[in-house]
């Protein structure tokens, strides 16, 4: 089967295992990994403290714990990535064999916290190196560009290279395609 968290494709064999075990947890212990998995996406540190005394009372060992903690992740990050709205994540995820009562409470977590996920999700999307310095110069055959950017390394790189008049044109032309749709996407 196709499912829109899995981007349309199938589920990860490894997620179905996951769903399994995370059946097996209570509400309470399932809920409250849901919160400590969105909270670390949106920046907070997860309390390992806590997750392994959640482990513990479980009976679940620290390697299933972390399996339990990255399938909760990638079902929170897919679901914002794609789009799915939270009652469509939760009949998927019933549809893989997750109990109605712990999807309902994944899906009340999402539903919660999905405005902050997906400026996340924004906000990770696209990294690109910081431009320093662009120099744009007419050639007889075209463009010459020279751009200098400092990468995630805080080191200064330079680039240069030549385009002829029409890959000038066609590269415009794209650029301003791109950031018409960004302006769409992107919040004020």
């Amino acid at each position: 089967m196709k499912f829109r968290f899995c981007g349309g494709g199938d589920c990860p064999d490894w997620l179905l295992m996951q769903i399994n075990t995370l059946s097996a947890l209570s509400v309470e212990h399932f809920q409250e990994l849901c919160e400590a998995v969105a909270q670390s996406i949106l920046g907070t540190d997860l309390d390992y403290a806590r997750m392994r005394e959640i482990a513990k009372e479980a009976s679940l060992d620290i390697s299933e714990m972390k399996a339990c903690l990255s399938g909760l992740n990638y079902t929170l990050k897919s679901g914002t990535r794609y789009g799915v709205a939270a009652d469509e994540l939760g009949a998927e995820l019933q549809q893989l064999g997750l109990k109605s009562r712990h999807a309902a409470r994944l899906t009340a977590v999402y539903s919660e916290r999905r405005d902050a996920l997906t400026a996340a999700a924004a906000g990770n999307l696209l990294r690109l190196a910081q431009p320093i310095k662009m120099n744009v110069s007419s050639t007889n055959t075209g463009v010459s560009m020279d751009f200098e950017v400092k990468d995630y390394s805080d080191q200064i790189k330079q680039t240069k290279f030549n385009m002829t008049k029409e890959q000038a044109l066609l590269l415009l032309a794209d650029l301003k395609t791109v950031q018409g749709k960004m302006k769409i996407l992107t919040p004020e």
